[in-house]
């Protein structure tokens, strides 16, 4: 059997304070990356080491949001090969809750989803009135989609063909 290459931790000693949960990254480059549960105030503080953010809509409908920050690099990378790997363990650690809710019997939640797969960590979620945008730390509300798609093409230099298609989280 072939062991997977993420692997979730949990550290059983940790006190209330300190992160319980870790993941293991075991092929190249190899790291270990703490996953903490944030408030939503607390997504514009960016970490000076590579993460990513799950925003996670447990099944009785509310939102969790965790932060997967890396604690340990085992060998010599570039930040970028780390955020590679970063972004499928955010996925491996969504398939982690929902198979514990499954277990506990539960509904299962979903992530709110990335804008589109060019774009990881790109998230916008529309309700009646608002535009939300959250990237790489940075949130952004708009009342309108035309100075939502002004501030993504002109503040975070996202090209306007690359904001063609992608997925809107649409609450109420």
């Amino acid at each position: 059997m072939k062991t997977s290459k993420y692997l979730i931790c949990n550290d059983i000693m940790a006190k209330d304070d300190q992160p319980a949960e870790y993941i293991l990254h075991n092929h190249h480059p190899r790291f270990l990356a703490k996953v903490e549960e944030l408030d939503f105030d607390e997504l514009e503080n960016r970490p000076e080491k590579p993460f990513t953010d799950i925003i996670y809509i447990n099944g009785q409908g509310t939102m969790i949001i965790f932060r997967i920050t890396l604690t340990e690099l085992y060998e010599r990378a570039e930040d970028d090969d780390v955020l590679d790997e970063l972004f499928p363990a955010r996925d491996y650690y969504i398939r982690y809750l929902q198979d514990i809710e499954k277990e506990d019997g539960v509904k299962q939640g979903f992530p709110v989803k990335d804008f589109s797969q060019e774009l990881p960590g790109l998230k916008i979620l529309q309700s009646s009135n608002t535009w939300t945008v959250i990237y790489n730390g940075v949130i952004a509300e708009f009342s309108s989609e035309e100075d939502m798609d002004e501030f993504l093409e002109h503040d975070l230099n996202i090209e306007p063909e690359m904001l063609d298609h992608g997925v809107i989280n649409q609450f109420e």
